[in-house]
């Protein structure tokens, strides 16, 4: 469901600047877990409320969506989490090497046409981006309701040495330890619909 376009967002964004990370800060990040699609920010506060000693980094690239993030993390009074209010792609040279302990993709959009294949979150290039930036043993955890992109995601990692499927369910039902349900998560959960998870181990150099 598209989210309604909230006006007051971005000017939020901007009237709070201790929650929304620079270029600067963004390249002296280090030993953090990433959210790509951190969409309206609730798995990112739960995260953050559930390990404290854990710093969490959404990224998200809907102005509104960012905007509702941005309020909750400041409402929160939360102080290990924060949020990147655009596009990954604009900052796959600016987070560092070796710098991320786990990345989430919950319930990212399927682009479901092939011509669009390419800006799927599990796409070669993404994996490349993803090999740079996370550190040995680190882990990627995809969640997504959508069979065909599930599919594809397991494909992708299986044809790559750095990567190792730990974990493919088809039918996700408990919640694991380190992990939180998303509103979309809660949304299927309540209508019965199947939910497709991967954990994928980087063992790479």
């Amino acid at each position: 469901m598209r989210t309604k376009f909230k006006a007051w967002a971005e000017p939020y964004i901007n009237d709070h600047p201790e929650v929304i990370l620079n270029e600067q800060q963004i390249q002296h990040l280090n030993d953090f877990v990433l959210e790509i699609g951190a969409g309206k920010g609730q798995f990112l506060i739960d995260m953050a409320t559930k390990f404290p000693h854990l710093v969490f980094v959404g990224v998200e690239k809907n102005i509104t969506c960012s905007g509702i993030s941005a309020k909750k993390i400041v409402e929160s009074k939360l102080e290990n989490v924060f949020l990147i209010p655009y596009d990954v792609e604009k900052y796959f040279d600016l987070i560092p090497s070796k710098s991320v302990k786990a990345i989430f993709l919950n319930f990212s959009d399927p682009w479901p046409k092939k011509r669009h294949h390419k800006r799927r979150l599990t796409d070669d290039r993404f994996l490349e981006f993803y090999k740079r930036i996370l550190k040995v043993d680190g882990m990627i955890y995809q969640k997504t309701d959508n069979v065909d992109l599930f599919n594809y995601s397991v494909e992708k990692f299986s044809e790559s040495q750095d990567f190792e499927i730990v974990e493919k369910t088809d039918n996700y039902i408990d919640i694991d330890d380190f992990d939180c349900p998303s509103e979309y998560e809660q949304n299927f959960r309540n209508q019965n619909i199947p939910i497709h998870r991967l954990c994928v181990r980087y063992c790479g150099k």
